[in-house]
């Protein structure tokens, strides 16, 4: 018959064209199908690569190119046609016994279409060969160039990667780096501290300073402001168990302890002993391996190499030293002078950058020639950058200032000493004292660092505060006391009569002087871990006539002496009884009182007519403020009230009352910067908010934690709780020009703040959040053409029961091109959350939660007029790393359009369950989430599937690293077979309280998997799936070479816990019909479960056998002997025996409330070769010798 063809094909060239056309496509069918098949393949390919690009630059916050978005969409669709046209072909082909016979007309149709096909996928491949995918936003430019002046170096690289792959080892808690001072030890941990956090290794991330002088309090109070955990214990070893509980119970935490000079105990701190990692640096080995534990991984970070070095050197010093040769011969030998240490290089380059010839060669001669007291080069590379810091010597004197202080100091701090010292020439304000500081501790020399906690926040490398310690005490008098071996004495008469600023953080601080003769001190500060029980007397201060600054922290202060040129008082956390001797002090400029123990604020305060700043911030037992003192301060700049629970009086001319009235501040002309929260917003007065504060911090009714540490980084905020109608004055609108934060709960209000606003009014607002209004239906349309919310990042709307639409109408594209979270709780009307037009722009996405919206169908919709065809609607989620779905019992996908899913809405069953089959995320054309690691999805009743059953090629979870899936009644199996592959990341699954029959479905009419690898899952939790019967129906083995701990929990189908795969096999061919095999929840090899640490079984009524028939890898490997006790009913002997079960690693095995087993354990034998005898009887009284697992340290048997 082919060669029929192949005749009529020839005779068909030499008929009329369009005939012989026409009859071509019949005669080369064979040819154009293999054709289409061959393209389709190479299409495929060519998409693969591009995809891996563009997923790396998401991942890299780079933009993609519209060109190459078109591209992978149009490959998308043409590949799906591609792929149901020839499985069309091959049904035609197998319902006909040879294609050949094939009717003409149907050869020819299918024949022409493939060629169309070919000739379109041809067409594609011309144009897949992209140069580039993706760009760097011009914002994002500054911080890449950053990052590759150290970290892409090829030595910090391998460092970094060592860690980061010991961090994703199961077996490993203990990490550590070591390496000589300098070399960037902080700034690596910074950079491993950024990437667990952008790649969602851990969901808390904690980084603490642990320095030569450890103070224990200060460690556990960092680490957990950095996890929101307040302490209501006083001793240290009280906060410890209570910081354990809170590590131990959570998830994935990494704990950073830098710089630890000398081995402690964790526990001591509350540290865990397993429950989190911990990541720590020293400069000594030794104290890493013998004394901290970290023999498993430990790394050290050498200095740079000669090419980096210079790289890096040349990097920070400009463009003088790469265009001018003179400049660049001294350069290379001053680069060698920093001898690889990258905080030399980088301090000593930017110090110079810029500079002329003749300070060069002078730079060079100083580094040459060490002073006695400058005892390494790096030490000379420091003081060298400290005498060439730009500006005038006020720089350098709050660089010596700064060296003086603990670890870390505020910027409120450093703005208050300076001040007060008179460091800020010919300014008279604090806000212009405030810019001069900005533009102070903003340039880049590199001796001051900004925390990696809080922009609020700087520190200096210890190597720099040695040096700026020694160039203080020798040329400025300027002393501090610490607990480091150097200097913990107090200072003799001869030091203490030429002292101008003295710091105590430490030493024999009970050893102090009843009187201090320093007539020459300026600066004064006390701040030490047992100060709390340090009573100073009363003529303690009279040797100080000079005294400028004073900062006291925890120390009992019964009274002052009158210091006649004290400018700035900071009493942080000090016991002061009565202060009425505080109206003494009448050259105060800065009072700060926060976190004292007063109760009145006393009248005399008022007396202090020249104060600029007063802090009462945190003063919780402070109730009375009397009235007309405030109004007294005429010259008060700063006001800080915080955290106060005073009764404020009413308004008028006559208050009598025992409190202030807030109407008191309208009186202060000067006052810019306020935070205070007013619980009851009747005590507002009239007028009170108004355009002239900059800086502030405000909150109006009674909120619960009005104050949060992550929100210190906003200048400008207010937060808003109304119960009753609240109008709008003109201030407040005036100071929404410029928010920042904005926060409106407005419980039963009959008309929204949002009402009176502008759109225009958002410009800067970077925080919105919205509760509690129960008669809004959608948030109000623009009033203007301009966009909504441009740099908008976290939005948050809660409570808004009867919120129909967040947004009426058409927004521009710009409107949330910032978000980076979107959060939606309790909102039972809201149907969806934007519209595609919308959703297209939010790029930068990078959490997204929805939770309790009873009547939502779809996260985002598309609608007929937004008019956006289907070939262009493509969404990147490129940088969503957390998507949260949760109690939404409408949801039918997360992208639909309009008029289906409502029409969806109104097709249901009885029980609830729509008739479709869709998945989740069933537009796998048109979602991409490369960058996804946390998937959450709980009370979803109407989603079947997740994943399409089908393959989808573009549809990648490469990323996804936790899966909780929980109460979705319709969800037969949580993963297609397909999808496994692209789950490489994959560490925790979590499923409860589901129908589901199967975790795993294999594809439909495809081949079973043979093989399912999990290879990074550490944890597996089944609980409460009372329909579940196998893991993956059908022949396959399961591996888990990372699976630490299994919990399997009220699976009441499961009979069988795990089977070898070869008995199994063995058991489907003895018996015939498979209708009576009991298939295990898991087929396993003795290779399956070689990290198993913790395996716990419970309620489980029809479990008879925990393991069957399973090979071990030697005769001396575990067994297990397990007897079921229905079978012991109707049979006196039977017994299912496990023979040579091999779990290397197991420590805790838990099995508790299952009716049907028995299981008897002999003679356990342990990792060291001592026997452990544990023996457990059923009723039926049989005891069985059987099981020898390794490394078993806990059996816990309940109720079998």
């Amino acid at each position: 018959m082919e060669i029929v063809i192949s005749i009529a094909a020839k005779i068909a060239e030499c008929t009329v064209a369009p005939f012989g056309q026409w009859l071509s496509y019949s005669f080369h069918y064979n040819s154009n199908i293999e054709n289409l098949k061959n393209q389709e393949e190479k299409l495929q390919h060519t998409q693969e690569r591009v995809i891996y690009s563009v997923e790396a630059a998401l991942r890299n916050g780079e933009e993609i190119y519209l060109d190459v978005s078109k591209w992978l969409t149009d490959v998308d669709r043409i590949i799906e046609l591609a792929t149901r046209k020839l499985r069309e072909i091959e049904e035609a082909g197998t319902k006909s016994s040879n294609a050949a016979c094939l009717n003409l007309k149907h050869r020819h149709q299918l024949s022409r279409e493939a060629k169309k096909m070919m000739e379109n996928i041809t067409e594609l491949l011309k144009f897949g060969n992209f140069d580039r995918v993706s760009y760097f936003p011009a914002s994002k430019g500054k911080k890449k160039t950053r990052k590759m002046d150290y970290m892409a170096m090829e030595s910090r690289m391998m460092v970094v990667k060592g860690i980061m792959e010991a961090l994703g080892n199961a077996e490993i808690d203990k990490i550590g780096l070591w390496g000589m001072p300098g070399v960037g030890k902080s700034t690596l941990m910074k950079e491993i501290a950024r990437q667990a956090k952008e790649e969602k290794l851990f969901t808390e991330v904690v980084m603490t300073n642990v320095t030569n002088n450890p103070d224990v309090r200060c460690i556990q109070g960092e680490i957990a402001d950095l996890l929101d955990l307040q302490f209501d214990q006083e001793t240290e070893k009280g906060r410890a168990n209570h910081l354990q509980q809170r590590l131990s119970k959570g998830k994935n935490i990494l704990v950073i302890l830098d710089d630890i000079w000398k081995a402690f105990d964790l526990q001591e701190i509350g540290i865990p002993s397993k429950g989190c990692k911990v990541v720590m640096t020293s400069r000594d080995r030794d104290v890493l391996i013998s004394g901290m534990g970290t023999q498993k991984a430990i790394h050290e970070l050498k200095i740079l190499r000669k090419e980096e070095a210079w790289n890096l050197f040349e990097e920070m010093a400009g463009d003088s030293v790469k265009d001018w040769p003179e400049v660049r011969g001294i350069a290379t030998k001053i680069a060698e002078k920093c001898a690889g240490l990258p905080i030399a290089l980088v301090t000593v380059s930017k110090a110079l950058k810029n500079k002329s010839l003749v300070i060069w060669k002078d730079a060079l001669m100083q580094l040459t020639r060490l002073t006695p007291e400058i005892w390494s080069p790096v030490d000379s590379c420091i003081q060298l950058s400290y005498e060439h810091l730009d500006g005038e010597e006020a720089v350098k004197s709050l660089f010596l200032f700064f060296a003086q202080q603990g670890y870390y100091i505020s910027y409120q701090d450093l703005l208050r000493y300076g001040f007060g010292l008179g460091l800020f020439l010919n300014i008279y304000t604090l806000k212009a004292a405030r810019n001069k500081l900005e533009s102070l501790v903003s340039g880049d020399s590199c001796l001051l660092l900004e925390s990696p906690h809080s922009s609020e926040k700087f520190y200096m490398h210890d190597l720099v505060r040695d040096v700026a310690t020694i160039i203080a005490s020798k040329n400025h008098n300027m002393f501090v006391m610490r607990d480091d071996g150097r200097q913990e004495a107090w200072p003799d008469v001869d030091a203490l009569n030429r002292c101008e600023a003295l710091s105590i953080h430490g030493g024999d601080i009970h050893k102090h002087p009843t009187k201090m003769e320093c007539p020459k001190l300026r600066f004064f500060h006390v701040n030490c871990k047992d100060s709390r029980n340090l009573k100073i007397p009363d003529i303690f201060f009279q040797g100080m006539e000079k005294l400028e600054v004073l900062s006291l922290r925890n120390i009992q202060l019964s009274s002052l002496f009158p210091l006649t040129k004290l400018q700035t008082l900071c009493l942080h956390g000090c016991m002061l009884g009565d202060i009425h001797w505080i109206g003494e002090l009448k050259t105060l400029v800065i009072l700060s009182l926060a976190y004292s123990d007063i109760s009145n604020l006393p009248r005399e305060i008022g007396l202090l007519t020249r104060l600029q700043l007063l802090d009462l911030s945190n003063c919780s037992r402070l109730r009375v403020i009397p009235p007309n003192v405030l109004s007294s301060l005429v010259n008060l700049e700063e006001l800080y009230m915080q955290k106060i629970n005073v009764q404020w009086g009413v308004e008028g001319p006559n208050n009598e009352g025992i409190n202030a009235s807030l109407a008191e501040l309208k009186e202060l002309s000067h006052l810019i910067t306020i935070e205070i929260d007013i619980p009851d917003a009747n005590n507002l007065p009239k007028d009170f908010l108004n355009e002239k504060f900059e800086r502030y911090k405000i909150c109006i009714g009674n909120i619960r934690d009005p104050f949060l540490l992550g929100e210190a980084a906003f200048s400008r905020m207010l937060k808003l709780k109304l119960n009753m109608s609240f109008q709008l004055d003109f201030g407040i609108k005036m100071l929404l020009e410029r928010i920042e934060y904005l926060y409106l709960d407005e419980l039963n209000t009959t008309k929204s703040v949002l009402y009176e606003l502008d759109r225009e009014d958002f410009r800067q607002l970077k925080h919105f959040h919205i509760q509690n209004n129960v008669n809004k239906k959608l948030i109000p349309e623009l009033k203007t053409q301009a966009v909504t919310f441009p740099i908008l990042e976290t939005f948050v709307l809660k409570d808004m029961i009867n919120l129909e639409e967040i947004y009426q109408g058409n927004l521009p594209l710009e409107s949330f091109r910032n978000l980076k979270v979107l959060k939606v709780e309790n909102c039972e009307k809201l149907r969806f959350i934007f519209s595609l037009s919308i959703a297209r722009g939010l790029s930068l996405l990078e959490e997204l939660n929805i939770i309790r919206c009873n009547n939502m169908g779809a996260i985002f919709v598309k609608e007929e007029e937004d008019g956006i065809k289907d070939q262009g609607d493509m969404m990147l989620f490129g940088r969503l790393q957390t998507l949260v779905l949760k109690d939404l019992p409408k949801l039918m996908g997360f992208l639909s359009t309009k008029d289906s899913f409502m029409t969806d809405c109104t097709e249901t069953n009885s029980e609830g369950n729509h008739d479709l089959q869709l998945s989740l995320l069933h537009h796998y054309d048109q979602l991409r989430f490369p960058s996804l690691r946390k998937l959450h999805l709980e009370g979803l009743p109407k989603i079947k599937h997740v994943w399409s059953k089908e393959p989808q090629r573009m549809l990648k979870f490469q990323a996804l690293q936790d899966i909780y899936v929980g109460k979705c009644e319709s969800l037969t199996s949580l993963f297609p077979a397909w999808v496994l592959g692209c789950l490489g990341q994959l560490k925790k699954i979590e499923i409860y309280d589901c129908r589901v029959e199967e975790i795993v479905a294999a594809e439909e009419g495809g081949v079973g998997a043979r093989t399912l690898v999990f290879p990074r899952v550490t944890s597996l939790n089944l609980t409460n799936l009372q329909r579940l019967k196998w893991f993956y129906k059908g022949m396959h083995v399961s591996k888990w070479p990372m699976l630490k701990e299994m919990k399997i929990e009220r699976c009441e189908e499961v009979e069988i816990f795990a089977s070898g795969v070869m008995s199994f096999e063995e058991t489907v061919e003895e018996i015939q019909s498979e209708m009576s095999i009991k298939q295990p929840l898991f087929l396993v090899n003795k290779r399956s479960f070689p990290s198993l640490e913790t395996l716990h079984i419970r309620n489980m009524d029809k479990l008879e056998i925990i393991f069957e028939k399973l090979e071990g890898q030697n005769s001396k490997e575990p067994q297990v002997s397990i007897i079921s006790r229905s079978e012991i009913e109707e049979s006196e002997a039977a017994t299912h025996f496990v023979s040579n079960l091999s779990f290397p690693s197991l420590e805790t095995l838990y099995i508790s409330n299952m009716d049907s087993l028995e299981i008897i354990f002999g003679e356990l034998e342990g990792q060291n070769g001592k026997e452990s005898q544990v023996l457990i009887f059923s009723g039926s009284g049989i005891e069985e010798n059987g099981a020898t697992i390794h490394s078993v340290s806990t059996v816990r048997i309940h109720s079998i």
